[in-house]
């Protein structure tokens, strides 16, 4: 019989199969058994590790810009976040209903059990727009209990009061309605509002609420920061923003601004979260207040506009008592008591937080500055000199901005380098624009004349889309007025091109829920807290988190909820449609067009200053 060689089967057993793909599985190559236990190591490290959020792996990669080569953790895949769906279920709210709708209604179920019903629906007990009804029938003499209309939440002291009340209240934190406004539209709808006094004592206990929300948000907010910065690959030190606005009202032979309110954001995320806020008031609701521990926390015999330095200190102090997060670097506007407060701060804690001024600040004050200067030069044919050094000044700006960011981008191991680039780029400015472009190859990164050829270069952006044909004289004073603005020293400061703009942009935010020509004696820092609190959330979000701190229960399936979540949608959908390129381009359009009706033939606008104010000036000299 001849030999068969038996075929060697290379199927292996469903037991060994399944750990194939396993973490830590070994495979076939021929590990040692050192190797195998550094892989089963790494491999529970690996499981213990936190997947980024899609957010937090955007702000790692805006904080790490500036990092070349380096691998991030944003790198990996971030955690993709479901998009939380909506409950079909019953929807539970709140409706309002007229007494003899409702009496109509009992009496109609009432029939049943009696033939001759003759009901009536009394209010027994009333607590604001809480109420408590009670039927009774006359004629088979029943009478049933009390029944209350309204939801209740329990108290630390005393029964369970109404929820309504503290709902009502709600909106006036969180938006610029005021109390006086929440009764008129109870009014309009036919419904007895709460007193005066009830809505101002839920008021003020709300406040304290979302002031310690907000305190506790923003220590929330230091901590993510530094977490940002560790991913990233760089040190736990802050780069932040910092500016003052004040309320303004109206007091004859007295200072306007009685209230002041200061923020630190960050710039190192996307975000820009807010990172502390103070506040200065001069403001007590009482006359007999010692003012030990009240709503006033400034000296009236002191003027608000110097608590910048006064909010400055509070704000570092705060952020250095926290121990979370350091401070690098500061930006504020050119206010001689930051750079004085700065001073004493670093000398006082042994830190080194450097100190920039904002560039947008710097553009706006040179704008001004050009637009202020009489040129001598003649025009020609019927250019107008007011329109004529506007637009230059517009221009002039514009080509700062762009050369100077240009610069910022260029990588150098000379600390000098942007310095020096930039105050040769910036004395080039206006001879480019006279058409004398022999220094433009060396010294500006923005001026195309070198591709004319090809159809690349422009004038549009010059006063009626041609070159400068100025004096000597006036060619000089533009150089001049550049030179001064953006001095070596200036650029210096301005050397980061960092900006106040989110800080602007809450104080709109903080002003629009607590109006400049109200006076909040005793809710003012509710107010503040309660408007940076939205905006580091959402207006929704944040409602919903106040409420529940509130002990109001906002159920998932209740209208409240859908409402305010449907604000924050449509709130992030607007910002997101306000970043593309589209919107910025057709808002610049739109106020080109704007800037630009003065020039229009046989206008109606005149570029002229008005004399109205002149006209209706009663006399009076101010």
């Amino acid at each position: 019989m001849a030999n068969h060689k038996v075929r060697r089967s290379y199927k292996k057993s469903r037991g060994k199969s399944q750990s194939w793909f396993k973490r830590g599985h070994v495979g076939f190559s021929r590990q040692t058994p050192q190797e195998i236990q550094n892989m089963s190591t790494s491999a529970a490290e690996d499981s213990q590790t936190k997947r980024l959020s899609v957010r937090e792996a955007e702000d790692v990669r805006h904080a790490a810009e500036d990092i070349n080569g380096a691998t991030l953790p944003y790198q990996l895949r971030p955690q993709p976040q479901n998009e939380e769906r909506e409950d079909m279920a019953e929807l539970d709210e709140n409706i309002i209903v007229n007494i003899d709708c409702l009496h109509n209604l009992v009496r109609e179920v009432h029939k049943q059990s009696c033939s001759k019903p003759c009901v009536k629906v009394a209010v027994t007990k009333r607590a604001g727009l809480c109420v408590t009804v009670q039927m009774k029938c006359s004629s088979c003499k029943y009478q049933a209990p009390p029944v209350n209309l309204t939801d209740t939440m329990k108290k630390s002291r005393g029964p369970a009061a109404g929820v309504l009340n503290d709902m009502l209240v709600l909106p006036v934190l969180k938006s610029k309605l005021g109390l006086m406004d929440v009764s008129l539209v109870l009014s309009c709808l036919n419904i007895k509002a709460p007193t005066q006094a009830l809505l101002q004592r839920k008021l003020n206990n709300m406040s304290n609420t979302v002031s310690r929300l907000n305190e506790d948000q923003m220590m929330h907010n230091q901590q993510y920061v530094h977490r940002v910065l560790q991913l990233s690959g760089k040190e736990a030190a802050a780069d932040v923003q910092f500016d003052t606005s004040y309320a303004s009202r109206s007091q004859g032979g007295f200072e306007k601004a009685k209230q002041s309110f200061a923020a630190v954001i960050e710039h190192n995320t996307k975000q820009k979260l807010v990172l502390s806020t103070a506040i200065a008031n001069k403001h007590c609701a009482s006359k007999t207040c010692a003012h030990n521990n009240c709503s006033k926390n400034f000296p009236s015999q002191q003027s608000i506009a110097s608590s910048e330095r006064h909010l400055l200190l509070e704000n570092l102090n705060n952020l250095d008592k926290k121990k979370i997060l350091k401070i690098r670097s500061i930006t504020t506007d050119a206010s001689a008591q930051i750079g004085k407060a700065l001073r004493d701060f670093n000398s006082k804690k042994s830190s080194n937080i450097k100190h920039y001024h904002c560039f947008i600040h710097r553009l706006r004050t040179l704008e001004k500055k050009i637009r202020n200067i009489k040129l001598d030069s003649k025009m020609l044919g019927t250019q107008d000199k007011t329109n004529y050094i506007k637009m230059l000044a517009s221009g002039v700006r514009t080509r700062v901005r762009m050369e100077l960011q240009n610069l910022k981008t260029i990588k150098s191991n000379d600390g000098n380098y942007f310095v020096t680039r930039s105050s040769q780029a910036l004395a080039n400015i206006i001879p480019c624009f006279s058409n004398d472009h022999s220094k433009c190859s060396k010294a500006s990164t923005v001026c195309q004349h070198h591709m004319s050829s090809i159809g690349k270069y422009s004038v549009k952006h010059l006063p009626y889309g041609q070159h400068l044909h100025l004096s000597n004289t006036d060619s000089s004073r533009l150089k001049d007025t550049i030179s001064s603005t953006f001095d070596t020293e200036t650029l210096q400061y301005v050397s980061n091109l960092y900006n106040t703009n989110r800080c602007e942009s809450l104080h709109s935010t903080i002003f629009n829920y607590a109006p400049k020509f109200t006076c909040w004696k005793s809710n003012f820092s509710g107010l503040c807290h309660s408007a940076t609190h939205s905006r580091t959330l959402g207006k929704g979000r944040a409602t919903v988190i106040l409420a529940r701190a509130f002990g109001i229960k906002v159920k998932q399936h209740s209208q409240m909820y859908r409402n305010l979540q449907h604000i924050d949608k449509r709130s992030t959908y607007h910002s997101r449609r306000k970043e593309s390129f589209q919107y910025k381009q057709t808002r610049y359009f739109l106020r080109k067009r704007v800037s630009n009706l003065p020039l229009l033939k046989d206008s109606l606008y005149s570029s002229q200053p008005s004399s109205s104010a002149g006209d209706h000036s009663y006399g009076i000299s101010y």
